[in-house]
């Protein structure tokens, strides 16, 4: 644990000297469609399927949710903008994973995982389902957790 005035470090596998990882949390509703990715996953390779669509799809969210986005959460690149602006989201390829992060605690919270295609302005529209799971105050808690600005909800 880092003094005060100290920042938390680690070496990574060349021997530098970076801040450590963000540590991270799933809000219950990611948390399930990460149980239900893993046992399909699972399902797969008891089948003898290891390279099947299954195995692929939790295999990249695995790798997202415990290495991409807890070693660099706060990366513009991955920021949204709009009403869904102090958010962040990862693509690849149907898959969305979007979180908040606070740099004073060093904390990440995973608020939502989707697999649906993305058609702006369709109602199956990710980013229309994270917008109203937003909107109803499902992550008003966590969010308040980890000081990250609620967006407004529509009048």
């Amino acid at each position: 644990m880092p003094q005060r005035g100290e920042k938390d470090t680690h070496q990574d596998e060349k021997g530098l000297i970076s801040p450590s990882p963000y540590t991270a949390e799933m809000t219950a509703s990611a948390e399930a469609v990460y149980a239900e990715l893993y046992r399909k996953a699972k399902a797969a390779e008891a089948n003898g399927h290891p390279e099947s669509a299954h195995c692929t799809t939790f295999n990249m969210v695995r790798e997202a949710v415990k290495t991409i986005i807890p070693n660099d959460p706060l990366n513009k690149r991955y920021a949204l903008r709009g009403k869904l602006s102090n958010i962040f989201r990862l693509r690849k390829g149907r898959l969305r994973i979007c979180w908040i992060a606070s740099s004073q605690v060093r904390r990440i919270c995973i608020l939502f995982i989707a697999q649906t295609l993305r058609k702006e302005g369709d109602s199956h529209d990710p980013y229309v389902i994270f917008q109203n799971l937003l909107e109803s105050g499902l992550f008003d808690e966590v969010m308040q957790k980890l000081d990250v600005r609620t967006p407004r909800a529509k009048r």
